[in-house]
């Protein structure tokens, strides 16, 4: 079973990630390492992705969580009302693979985003994200797929991206502090 490696042990995350050919999608290999990152994604308390590059894989390949997904979840967005909120408690939201992504679109404007990373445990940044993204990609099962998104799930894109492309959030960040410090 793979890990999480943290940056100063992943040359990994300083690569700019292979694409993966589409006929190894379905693979054995591709398949073990989907599994396997969708399992150390469940067993983090914060974490709502990951990039293969991050268990030291510099294939292009990410995984978004199903809570950061869910609407409800204390990761989401923002909060549904009415009958939408009581159903979607309900809801699970399986996790979304994306392979071989690429943006297709990204908003001008751009907000500042608290953001952190399972790679560089114990710190928080401040970074610079655009408020919308569109994304295209292969699924699990090698199909393809077209994902606009805003606010937290573009900044999700945004940083993902970053590291298949072999940059930290750190490289960006317009302040970074301890976990244990004030903002």
């Amino acid at each position: 079973m793979r890990t999480i490696l943290l940056e100063d042990k992943n040359p990994a995350l300083r690569k700019v990630a292979a694409p993966i050919p589409v006929s190894d999608i379905k693979g054995k290999r591709i398949q073990g390492l989907i599994r396997e990152m969708k399992t150390l994604l469940a067993k983090e308390e914060y974490g709502v992705a990951l990039a293969a590059p991050q268990v030291g894989e510099a294939v292009r390949l990410f995984i978004v969580s199903g809570k950061a997904l869910a609407r409800g979840s204390r990761n989401a967005p923002d909060e549904p009302r009415g009958l939408e909120a009581r159903s979607s408690k309900l809801e699970v939201v399986p996790d979304q693979v994306y392979i071989n992504p690429e943006m297709t679109k990204v908003s001008r404007a751009k907000k500042e985003k608290h953001e952190g990373c399972l790679s560089i445990r114990g710190f928080w940044g401040t970074v610079p994200r655009a408020e919308k993204a569109t994304v295209r990609a292969y699924d699990e099962h090698g199909k393809r797929f077209l994902r606009g998104a805003s606010d937290f799930l573009a900044h999700i894109f945004q940083h993902e991206m970053d590291h298949l492309e072999g940059v930290l959030y750190t490289d960006k960040a317009t302040a970074v502090y301890k976990e244990t410090d004030e903002k």
